[in-house]
C-alpha cells in the first residue's frame, strides 16, 4: 500500500467528509485517488484561499475537520489568509501540504520552501513526515489535535516522495477511530459555587458568550442560565452561531462590530460572566467597555486564555457547556430571586436596541439611490434557518443588523477579517446544509478577490445567493484615507458582476433602483440556482457603529 493510499484510507475511516484544493504534482496522487473513491466529496477550486473558506465552513457547522490539500509553497502561501483565518477562529481543520521531495528541501531546489514556519505562531499542531512509516501516526495525532480542547488547525507536510512510498505490506494501517473531542475540561464545583454566589449578590449581571461555546455546542444551557438569572446575554462576532440572537434575553454582538445600545449592557453590568469569551477587543472594545471594580468571572476551556485580555476575580478553565450545565444544576437547587429592579433593566436594554435599530432604518435617505436599509429589511424576512455569510468592510457592518436566529448560521472571519473568504464560506455552508438557503453578502472590493470561484460555484452546482454591495470603493478603508488627506487607492471600477456571473454559468441579477431588491432577491432564491445580485449602491452610505468602535478602529 502506498503512504498516500494510507492516508486517504485513515481520513476517511476518522469521518472526514470534505477536502478541497487546488491540484498540484505534489498533491497529484491524492487527487487521483479521490477520484476513485465515492465517499468523500472534493471540491476543486480557482484560488486556494477559496479551498479554506470551503474547509472551514464545513468544519464550523459539522463540528468536524475536513481536509485542505495544499500543493507546494506556493498552494500554502495563496491560502495562508484562509488558513490563520480558520485558526484564529479555533476551527477544527487538517492542512496537508504535498510539497517537493526531502532532497530538494535540503539542497534548496526549484519550488521549495520550508512550509512549516510560516504558520507556525497560529497553528496548533505541525509536523513534517520524514519516512513512510511516520505517516499514519502523524495523520491520527493531527486529527486529534484539531478536535481535543479548544479546537485548531494542524498541519502534516508530506514530501512527494513520501507520499508514494510503500508501506509495510505485513502491518496494513488499522482503521482510524471516528473524529470526536478527547479532552474537554469539566467545571471545578468550587468555582461553580463561587460563580453562583456572585450571581446571588449581582444587582445588574451580564453573561458575556464568546466563540468557545460554538463547538460547546452550550446554546440550551445557556439559555437556560440566561432565563434563571434574567440576565441579558451579549454576544461576539464569533458567537453570533452560539445563541440565537431572537431570544429576548439575547442582546445581540458588542464591541468593534457590535450594537451600540449593547456596549451599554457591559458598561452599566455590577457583575460579568464571560463563557467562552476571551474578553478580546472585539466584545468589549479593547476593554473600554468593561467597569472597573467590578467582580468578572472568566471561563474558557483555553488556559491561556484565561485573564490574559483582563485581569478578571475566578478565572476558570473548564468547557463552556459543562460549566454552564453544573452552574445551572447549582442554581436550580437553591433558586435565585430576581428582582424586578432587574427585569426593568433587562428590558430596558431591549428597548433601547430596538430603538436604535429602528432608527437606523428610518434614517434610510430617498435620493434615488438603493440603500443598505432596504436590502437588511428584505434579509431579515427570511426563514430563520438562513445561513449568512459576509466579509470584510462596511457591508459586513450591515450583516450584523441581521439577526442570527439559528446557531451555526453565521459564518465570517472574525479574528483576523480577512478579505476574500466570503464565497468560499458560503460554498461550505451549501456542501455542509444542501437543504437550507445561503446567502452571501460581500463588498466589491471583496468579491473582486474571489471572483474566480464563480466558476466553482457553478460547476458544483451549489445555490448560493450572492448579494455585492457595489459602490465601487473599499468604502471603509476610503474613510480612514480621507482622515489623514487626498484620497487615493480605494476607489475603482468593477465590471458588470451580473453579466460576469452569466458568463460563469451563474444566474446574474442587477439591481440599481431604489424599491427593487426585494423582488429580485426573491426571484434568485426561488431559482435554487447559483446567483449573483449586483447592487449599485449608494456610495456614500454609512453603517451603524458604536461609539468605542468608531475610535477603536
Amino acid at each position: 500500500m502506498k503512504v498516500y493510499e494510507a492516508v486517504l484510507d485513515q481520513l476517511v475511516g476518522a469521518g472526514v467528509e470534505y477536502f478541497s484544493g487546488m491540484v498540484g504534482s505534489t498533491s497529484a496522487p491524492y487527487a487521483a485517488t479521490l477520484a476513485d473513491r465515492n465517499d468523500i466529496r472534493y471540491v476543486g477550486v480557482r484560488h486556494e484561499q477559496t479551498a479554506a473558506a470551503i474547509i472551514e465552513a464545513t468544519a464550523r457547522l459539522s463540528g468536524k475537520p475536513g481536509c485542505l490539500m495544499i500543493h507546494g509553497a506556493s498552494g500554502l502561501l495563496a491560502a495562508s489568509a484562509g488558513i490563520a483565518s480558520a485558526a484564529l477562529d479555533s476551527t477544527p481543520m487538517l492542512v496537508l501540504s504535498a510539497t517537493q521531495e526531502r532532497r530538494a528541501m535540503e539542497n534548496g531546489w526549484w519550488q521549495t520552501m520550508n512550509v512549516l514556519p510560516p504558520l507556525s505562531e497560529v497553528l496548533k499542531w505541525q509536523i513534517r513526515v520524514e519516512r513512510p512509516d511516520q505517516a499514519v501516526d502523524a495523520i491520527r495525532r493531527a486529527l486529534h489535535e484539531t478536535v481535543s480542547g479548544k479546537p485548531g488547525v494542524a498541519q502534516v507536510d508530506l514530501p512527494i516522495d513520501v507520499s508514494t512510498g510503500d508501506l509495510d505490506a505485513g502491518s496494513p494501517p488499522v482503521p482510524a477511530p471516528r473524529v470526536a473531542p478527547m479532552f474537554r475540561p469539566l467545571a471545578d464545583p468550587v468555582a461553580v459555587d463561587d460563580t453562583a454566589g456572585l450571581l446571588r449578590n449581582a444587582a445588574r449581571p451580564v453573561l458575556l458568550v464568546g466563540g468557545g461555546a460554538v463547538y460547546s455546542g452550550a446554546e440550551r444551557v445557556l439559555i437556560e442560565l440566561a432565563e434563571r438569572v434574567h440576565m441579558p446575554v451579549v454576544n461576539t462576532p464569533t458567537s453570533r452561531s452560539a445563541v440565537r440572537e431572537t431570544h429576548p434575553l439575547v442582546m445581540g454582538p458588542s464591541g468593534i462590530v457590535g450594537y451600540e445600545p449593547v456596549g451599554d449592557a457591559i458598561r452599566e453590568a455590577d457583575m460579568i460572566l464571560a463563557i467562552g469569551s476571551r474578553l478580546s477587543d472585539l466584545q468589549t472594545a479593547r476593554g473600554d467597555l468593561l467597569p472597573d471594580g467590578i467582580p468578572i468571572v472568566q471561563v474558557d476551556i483555553d488556559p491561556a486564555a484565561v485573564g490574559r485580555n483582563h485581569d478578571v476575580t475566578v478565572g476558570i478553565v473548564a468547557d463552556a457547556r459543562s460549566f454552564a450545565g453544573a452552574l445551572n444544576e447549582t442554581l436550580a437547587e437553591n433558586p435565585i430571586d430576581v428582582p424586578d429592579a432587574r427585569r426593568d433593566w433587562t428590558d430596558g436594554l431591549s428597548a433601547r436596541i430596538s430603538g436604535w435599530q429602528l432608527a437606523w432604518f428610518d434614517a434610510m435617505l430617498d435620493n434615488g439611490k438603493v440603500q443598505p436599509q432596504e436590502v437588511v429589511q428584505s434579509m431579515m424576512t427570511l426563514p430563520p434557518e438562513t445561513i449568512f455569510t459576509h466579509g470584510a468592510g462596511d457591508h459586513g457592518f450591515y450583516g450584523y443588523m441581521v439577526p442570527v436566529a439559528t446557531p451555526g448560521a453565521h459564518l465570517v472571519s472574525t479574528r483576523l477579517g480577512t478579505m476574500g473568504s466570503t464565497l468560499g464560506l458560503a460554498l461550505g455552508a451549501k456542501l455542509a446544509r444542501p437543504e437550507q438557503t445561503v446567502v452571501g453578502c460581500v463588498g466589491d472590493g471583496d468579491f473582486m478577490l474571489q471572483i474566480g470561484d464563480l466558476e466553482t460555484m457553478a460547476r458544483e452546482n451549489l445555490g448560493v445567493v450572492m448579494v455585492v454591495f457595489n459602490n465601487f470603493r473599499l468604502g471603509s478603508q476610503r474613510k480612514r484615507v480621507e482622515a489623514y488627506g487626498t484620497v487615493m487607492g480605494v476607489d475603482h471600477g468593477n465590471p458588470d458582476f451580473a453579466r460576469l456571473a452569466e458568463l460563469f454559468g451563474c444566474r446574474g441579477y442587477r439591481v440599481d433602483q431604489p424599491g427593487s431588491f426585494d423582488e429580485t432577491f426573491r426571484e434568485a432564491l426561488t431559482t435554487g440556482a447559483p446567483c449573483v445580485i449586483d447592487v449599485i449602491m449608494d456610495p456614500d452610505a454609512r453603517p451603524p457603529r458604536i461609539a468605542a468602535s468608531r475610535e477603536a478602529r
